[in-house]
């Protein structure tokens, strides 16, 4: 999935949680949160810097397509650790909800990852990659340039299901800001 659709799945996370959890803050740091859970939930995907610069270049090769999901940074245990860490030791709501949002945040990316690609949701167990439909695709990207990379990945990227989650996701987020 796209960094669009990442954002708006961690903010309707975020959402979420402030409506179930329904702390006792004041409305800046609700608004806070909401972007907090915005940030987290595109957060694992920062691992594509590193990527990119593994590899020298703003794309890969089909040998080494989709490599930034091999960081810790796509690991789920560490997120849910983390996110019950800074809960556990927190001081007041504002950062109790912080540290559940690190958690579920993050995990709202992972759960749109596991819809085609898969997370190793068993590590340090197992490295199997795991997903609803089509375990670990490699996505066969054309072009040695760039631009050529880039619309490749785009056409491709079009005719998968979680191109379609994704729109739902960002009409949904959309919506849900509006009205609130």
């Amino acid at each position: 999935m796209l960094p669009p659709g990442h954002v708006a799945a961690g903010y309707l996370t975020a959402q979420a949680l402030l409506k179930i959890v329904k702390p006792e803050l004041p409305q800046a740091e609700i608004n806070q949160l909401l972007w907090w859970g915005f940030f987290w939930g595109f957060a694992p995907d920062l691992d594509n810097f590193a990527a990119f610069l593994k590899v020298k270049s703003f794309y890969y090769n089909k040998k080494d397509n989709s490599i930034h999901r091999q960081f810790y940074t796509h690991i789920p245990v560490l997120w849910l650790l983390a996110g019950l860490a800074v809960y556990f030791l927190a001081a007041n709501a504002y950062w109790q909800m912080f540290g559940l949002l690190i958690w579920l945040g993050s995990w709202s990316h992972f759960l749109l990852d596991s819809i085609e690609y898969g997370v190793m949701w068993l590590w340090p167990f197992n490295k199997e990659l795991w997903a609803f439909k089509n375990r670990g695709v490699k996505k066969q990207i054309d072009g040695e340039s760039f631009f050529r990379y880039w619309t490749s990945f785009l056409k491709l990227y079009v005719t998968r299901l979680t191109f379609y989650i994704e729109i739902i996701i960002l009409v949904c987020a959309l919506v849900v800001f509006f009205k609130s």
